[in-house]
Formats: C-alpha cells, sequence, structure tokens
C-alpha cells in the first residue's frame, strides 16, 4: 500500500490517496501522520480520502475497530468532515457500512462519495 498526502491551505482540506491494498495497518500509519500535521490537529483542516486507486482488504469486522479509534480521538475531530471517495464495489460497501455505523458515534462527520466534486462540496458546505 502506498498513500501521498498534501494540504490544500485555500480550502483547509487534507488530501490523501490510497493505492494499492488497503490494510487496517495502512490505516494507522496514515493516521499516525495525520495527528503530526497541526493543520489539522489545531488548524482546522478536513479530510478528503481517496481511495479510488486501493481496494480494501480487511473484514466488515475492521469497522468496529475503526470507529473505536476514531472515537478515542473525539477532541482532535470535534467537528471536523471526512469525505471518502471510493470506486470498487467492495470498498464502497465497506465504506457505506463505516458511514451508517459511525453516524451517531463519532464528533467527526463522515460521507462517502463516488466522485471528488461532490466530495469537495460536502467538505466546503
Amino acid at each position: 500500500m502506498e498513500y501521498t498526502f498534501s494540504l490544500d491551505h485555500k480550502n483547509k482540506i487534507i488530501r490523501y490517496k490510497h493505492s494499492g491494498k488497503l490494510k487496517m495497518e495502512d490505516l494507522g500509519k496514515a493516521w499516525d501522520d495525520f495527528l503530526k500535521i497541526e493543520e489539522f490537529t489545531l488548524g482546522g483542516y478536513n479530510l478528503l480520502s481517496d481511495y479510488t486507486e486501493a481496494i480494501f482488504d480487511m473484514g466488515v469486522e475492521a469497522v468496529d475497530e475503526i470507529v473505536k479509534i476514531l472515537d478515542s480521538m473525539g477532541p482532535v475531530l470535534h467537528g471536523k468532515k471526512q469525505s471518502i471517495i471510493v470506486e470498487d464495489p467492495y470498498s464502497m460497501a465497506g465504506s457505506i457500512l463505516f458511514e451508517k455505523i459511525s453516524h451517531n458515534k463519532l464528533a467527526f462527520k463522515i460521507k462517502i462519495f463516488s466522485t471528488e466534486e461532490a466530495a469537495l462540496k460536502f467538505l466546503l458546505s
């Protein structure tokens, strides 16, 4: 798995993109990096997660684990938004499940999209 991220200072968005097979530990590594970015932890930047070149390589049981981890970051995530862009049907199904389970459990608004345009519209609203 590989990922890149960049800062969009104009729109206050952290853009990150995964490619290849995406495992639970890969998400953990990416989040470790995000928590080192002051614009994210203190600057109110939102997150655009692009998985259009990735395929999730984890079972549905990972959803509960991810929600628990993100819930433990409550103060950092409070009031932030995340747009997730996916194309692969399996990854889409897992992402929608994640969105539904996390809806009332996190202080973090998460929405799933199939286009960058829609994802950005949500983050900028």
